[in-house]
């Protein structure tokens, strides 16, 4: 069964407010599923929201581990 998390819970995964876990998802960076008036997320759209993240940083060339 899939584990779905309140954004409270991934609020404190990412470690940011839940107003910018609202952010996100206005800007279609999360997904989130609206379950009656509140938005529910699931575990593994976090987890990979966290490693597009970590991606993208690795691209930047301001990232001092970067090799290029």
């Amino acid at each position: 069964m899939r584990e779905f998390l309140t954004m409270k819970e991934v609020a404190d995964i990412l470690g940011v407010h839940p107003v910018t876990i609202n952010r996100y998802c206005k800007q279609n960076k999360l997904t989130y599923y609206q379950v009656g008036c509140r938005k529910r997320f699931l575990r593994e759209d976090i987890e990979n929201f966290i490693e597009g993240v970590k991606c993208h940083a690795a691209e930047n060339s301001n990232n001092p581990f970067n090799t290029n």
